[in-house]
Formats: structure tokens, sequence, C-alpha cells
């Protein structure tokens, strides 16, 4: 079993890393909020960006709930309900006090204390207009309330609510992308694609997503699904997302461009470029995380000392790297070079810091036992 799970850890730093350049590409053009950013003047570093960004946000925060959720199981039938709550509440609840508190604030006022050369930290944090600012630990704050709700369920069952049954064939898969996009469709016609749920920042637009992956991940060890997937199933999504990137995209700017439509269309609300937008969404989000595992698990699965330390990290390197990402991004402010090289400088180099910092952090004694 734990050689088996080496890749499901290495997939977890990619994943990560890739988080890192994800707000390294908002920062430079890409569409979404970010602490600090350089708008794009070309067309060009905009799309590429935006692609870049449309493509993570389809898999990536959905397959973290996923990998989250496929050892929950096993942690609570050895604590119990109490002790697993306890220690999910001091994994989770604690950094994201923290973050709320200490590390967002901070790294606002770094964000902004450039155009305000006479703005004082203090002066800043005690006129604060949110005192809770969950940041990228929105992440957290819903992991938090799935366990919970997991662990409850668990409590008042008493038992095991899954039967065993074989892994999906591709066409239950593709059936289950084709609900999942119209259930994102339904929820964005209320809830589009950037609007907020204060005060932890949910966006309740990729919500179906996250509660359905969590929710199967749980499933899955269960029914050791991922000891059943193949190499052959992850090529075939594989190709999938590759088809996907290269067709949609080109037919999704085409229609835009026939039916006169602002981007505002694709994000949300009753219309037929929302539709098309969940549904390509979706498709791709779950291509790539089939394929993620599929692949991975035969090809991710050595796990040497470099790799253990990286994973070992990784935790800390998603709550601190907003940080580091913006010093970065304010120190190479004033450097003339093309977006998208300061986007490869920025990222490559949040990256690395950020594990460098991460990797001495996790050594002190009390941040060992929260991260």
């Amino acid at each position: 079993m734990k050689e088996r799970e080496n890749y499901i850890d290495n997939i977890r730093v990619l994943l990560t890393m890739l988080v890192v350049l994800h707000h390294a590409a908002v920062t430079y053009g890409a569409p979404g909020g970010w602490y600090y950013k350089e708008e794009a003047s070309d067309l060009a570093t905009q799309l590429s960006l935006t692609v870049f960004v449309s493509v993570n946000q389809s898999f990536f925060m959905g397959l973290f709930f996923f990998l989250s959720s496929y050892f929950i199981t096993p942690s609570y039938e050895r604590k119990g309900a109490g002790q697993f709550l306890l220690d999910r509440l001091k994994r989770l609840g604690i950094p994201l006090v923290f973050y709320s508190l200490v590390l967002s604030p901070v790294t606002i006022y770094i964000a902004i204390a450039h155009q305000y050369e006479a703005l004082t930290f203090i002066d800043y944090y005690v006129n604060r207009d949110h005192w809770i600012e969950t940041g990228v630990l929105w992440f957290t704050a819903a992991l938090l309330i799935f366990t919970s709700a997991f662990a409850w369920l668990q409590y008042v069952f008493h038992k095991k609510l899954i039967s065993t049954s074989k892994f999906p064939g591709n066409r239950s898969i593709f059936i289950f992308a084709i609900i999942l996009g119209i259930f994102s469709f339904l929820v964005r016609i209320v809830f589009p694609i950037g609007r907020t749920l204060s005060p932890f920042g949910f966006q309740l637009a990729h919500f179906p997503q996250y509660i359905a992956l969590f929710s199967i991940g749980i499933i899955a060890y269960r029914n050791q699904w991922l000891s059943m997937l193949s190499y052959q199933q992850g090529k075939v999504w594989l190709w999938t997302a590759v088809a996907l990137i290269v067709a949609s995209f080109p037919g999704i700017y085409l229609l835009k461009t026939v039916t006169h439509s602002e981007i505002n269309t694709f994000l949300g609300g009753f219309t037929i470029q929302s539709f098309v937008n969940a549904m390509w969404e979706q498709l791709m989000g779950i291509s790539i995380i089939i394929a993620l595992l599929g692949i991975g698990k035969y090809t991710l699965n050595n796990q040497g000392r470099f790799f253990k330390s990286l994973s070992r990290s990784a935790y800390a390197v998603y709550i601190i790297h907003p940080l580091v990402l913006v010093c970065i991004s304010i120190l190479l402010k004033d450097l003339s070079i093309a977006p998208l090289l300061k986007f490869a400088i920025s990222g490559i180099s949040a990256i690395a810091i950020s594990f460098v910092a991460a990797e001495l952090l996790v050594r002190i004694p009390i941040v060992k036992d929260l991260v």
C-alpha cells in the first residue's frame, strides 16, 4: 500500500507548483483576483495566460479535494470521531486563522505599500475593512467544512455508506462529467464565476466539482478504485484533454465572435455561452484528473529523498507562497521585460523559494505539528 501512495504524494507536489504558477499567471495578465497585478497590454500574452489558468481551474483544486479525502476514512476509523475532528481542526483551522490574521494582511500591505508610501503597516492593520482574509486558504476552510460533514455522517450512521463496486468505465466517466457540467451551469445562473461568498471567499461556481470529487475520493478509497485504474485508460483521457484544448478554445472564441458576446456571458447566467463553458470545463477537468492518476501511477511512483522532502513541505508552500510571490513581483515591477518572461521568472522563483522556506519551517516543532 505504501508504494502505491508515492505517486499520490508526487502529484500533490506537482499540483502545489501549479498553484504557484497559476497565481503568477494572474499577476501578469490572466483573469482572476490576486493581491498584486500588472495587466498585460498585448493580446498574445492575455490569451496564453488565460488558456493556462482556464485549464488549471478546470481540474487542479478539484483534484486537491479528491486527494484530501482519499485517506480520511482510515484516519477516522483509527482515531474515532472526536480525535479525528480535533486533529482536522488543528491542522486546518489554526493555519486558516494565522493566515487570516497575519500572513494575508502582511501580503496585502506589501502589495499596496509602494502606492501609498506614507501608509504604515499598523495604520493599515488597524483600519482595514475586512478582518477575515482567508485568501488562498479558502481551500482549508472548505475542507474543514467537508471533513466535518463526513465525520458527522459517519457518527450518525455508524457504518460504511458506500458498497463495493468496480472502477467506472469510460462511458460512465463521460456521463459523470456531463452531469457535473449541467450542475455547474445551473449554479452559475445565480453564482457566476468570480463572485465570492464572504467571508471565506468561496466561489460557489466551482463547488459542484469540489463537492463531487471530495465525495468520490472517499468512495474511491473504500473500493480501491485507484488500484483498478489502468495506464491505458489514463492515456485515453489524456488524448481527450489534448483534443479539448486544441479544438475547444478556437470553438469558444468563434462562439464569442459570432454571438458578439462579452466575456461575462461565459462566466454565468442563463446563456448558451455559460452552458458551453461549464460543459467544456468539467469534461476537461475530469479528463486531466483521470489522465494524471492513471498515467502517474505508473510513471510517478518513485519517490527519492528529494521528492519526499518536497511532499512533506507542500502544504506549507501552499500557505506561504502568496507572500513569496508578491514580494518577488514587487521586486520585478520596474524590470522592462515581456510579461510572459516575468511570469516565468516570478513563478519559478516563487516555487523554489517557497519550497526552501517551507522545508525550514516544517523543522520547527510547533509548525511541524500543524503542517
